[in-house]
């Protein structure tokens, strides 16, 4: 089992909203048409490289993100399962081309452009080495008619939202850390009790939050299957 951390349920009303190597971000027009693999990066097509590959972010979780995260596992009928949400790295998460260099990148308002929900699904027959890769874009209620502004300022994020047409009314607001370049931990008294997910900057400065739910499925010595559901929202800074 990859995991053994603690996940507690915090983007909420926050985020829940909301490659093999980077592309090229495409203009601002052609957005929607951004490939679902778009800036998520995938191990190799080879089941015997996926635990080294998952392996190379690792140093990128420091203990204070690692105490956000708690897995639950189970076994049914010989089949072994695992799941987290929001979990803060899965079998197909955001490139490391996207990091953040400098926290300050992070400061000002954000509307949202592009908001889907995609599901990465790697399964391996152990015995033959075969693998099955698919990719599927599931429905986002409010992908097509909801509007979504943060605010990072201070210390602090502060989402705001609305169905397309109203004013913009405040969700909530949280402390916020840029973890690794990789990571917004977001938190009210204890950081121990945050809510995680993977935030980035893409070719053309767009910030893109990157939250998971993963659920590992196993026959031990004859299959593997690895999905993760991701919901991916891509932002524009809007002129200060």
């Amino acid at each position: 089992m990859r995991f053994t951390y603690r996940c507690l349920v915090f983007w909420g009303s926050l985020l829940a909203s909301q490659l093999a190597s980077a592309q090229a971000a495409p203009s601002a027009t052609s957005i929607e048409n951004l490939p679902l693999t778009y800036c998520t990066a995938l191990p190799r097509a080879d089941v015997a490289h996926w635990d080294d590959d998952y392996a190379r972010y690792a140093h990128f979780l420091t203990p204070e993100i690692r105490r956000t995260q708690l897995g639950l596992a189970s076994v049914r009928e010989g089949v072994h399962y695992w799941f987290c949400r929001p979990a803060a790295t899965a079998h197909a998460q955001l490139d490391t081309l996207t990091r953040v260099a400098d926290p300050q990148l992070l400061q000002g308002r954000w509307r949202s452009v592009l908001m889907r929900t995609i599901a990465h699904t790697d399964s391996a027959a152990l015995l033959d080495k075969r693998i099955y890769r698919s990719v599927q874009l599931l429905p986002h209620p409010e992908a097509d008619t909801g509007q979504n502004e943060l605010l990072t300022a201070d210390g602090h994020v502060t989402q705001f939202m609305a169905p397309a047409g109203a004013a913009l009314k405040k969700e909530g607001r949280r402390k916020y850390e840029l973890v690794s370049g990789r990571y917004l931990l977001l938190y009210g008294l204890s950081k121990a009790g945050g809510g995680v997910c993977q935030v980035g900057l893409d070719g053309q400065g767009r910030l893109i939050l990157h939250t998971y739910g993963v659920t590992e499925r196993k026959i031990p010595g004859q299959y593997v299957t690895y999905r993760t559901v991701l919901s991916q929202v891509i932002y524009e800074r809007l002129p200060q």
